[in-house]
């Protein structure tokens, strides 16, 4: 399998810790050069990308997986957030939501929102790691 060589910074956004556990393994095993960090709730990541956006917008990143239902703050609130912080004004993230919903309505809404880049059912599996990362 070829893995690419360059070093992904990669941040999950789960209240789920056995869904962030998973996540984490099958993606280390398809990307083993990845930076994976993870923020049990979404304001907690907001407060994170923040930070990382004033102090270091070179570690922004790369990609960000969303999970929908979270207490206090769930995902639909998070990119609302984000957009209206303006929090990545580089566009370098690439953010997929990662939600064990089956509604079709959260799966046309997040396809209509522009700051989402697709919708993966739970759990995270190898082949859609190997599709998201471009690797095989």
């Amino acid at each position: 399998m070829d893995q690419k060589n360059t070093t992904s910074n990669i941040l999950v956004i789960d209240d789920g810790e056995i869904d962030n556990i998973i996540f984490e393994k099958v993606v280390k095993r398809v990307m083993s050069n990845s930076n994976i960090d993870a923020c049990y709730d979404a304001k907690s990541a907001i407060d994170k990308l923040m930070h990382i956006s004033n102090t270091a917008p070179h570690l922004f990143p790369d990609y960000i997986f969303l999970d929908l239902t979270m207490p206090v703050m769930d995902g639909w609130d998070f990119l609302d957030e984000y957009r209206r912080l303006n929090i990545d004004p580089l566009k370098q993230s690439k953010i997929y939501l990662l939600s064990s919903s089956i509604s079709i309505k959260d799966i046309n809404r997040s396809r209509m929102n522009p700051l989402v880049f697709d919708f993966i059912s739970k759990p995270m599996n190898r082949q859609k790691a190997e599709a998201i990362f471009e690797v095989s």
